[in-house]
């Protein structure tokens, strides 16, 4: 029987879902004091609701936990980022409409 291929969800979410991604995650949101990093860089003041891998697990899993390849990024930010929506993304969108 042919077994289904893992999509990036079923193959990391191990590590999404660990202590140590969450801690690692919310120190980044708190140095960043909680905004965008690349808005910052602009002058723009706007909310950070994603810590972004700047190497991307899938490419180099050794750089996960790298405090040094995470930056605090906005949603608009993170989708330009993957080219993409998340289901998070998708979600916050939904809630910042209510």
């Amino acid at each position: 029987m042919k077994q289904k291929a893992k999509n990036y969800h079923d193959k990391y979410d191990w590590f999404y879902q660990s202590k140590y991604w969450k801690d690692l995650r919310n120190q980044k949101f708190y140095d960043a004091d909680g905004l965008c990093e690349l808005c910052r860089k602009e002058g723009i003041v706007k909310q950070a609701k994603e810590v972004h891998h700047i190497v991307p697990i899938e490419e180099d899993f050794s750089k996960a936990l790298d405090y040094d390849n995470l930056i605090a990024l906005c949603d608009e930010h993170h989708r330009q980022q993957h080219e993409r929506d998340s289901s998070l993304q998708k979600f916050f969108r939904f809630w910042d409409k209510l």
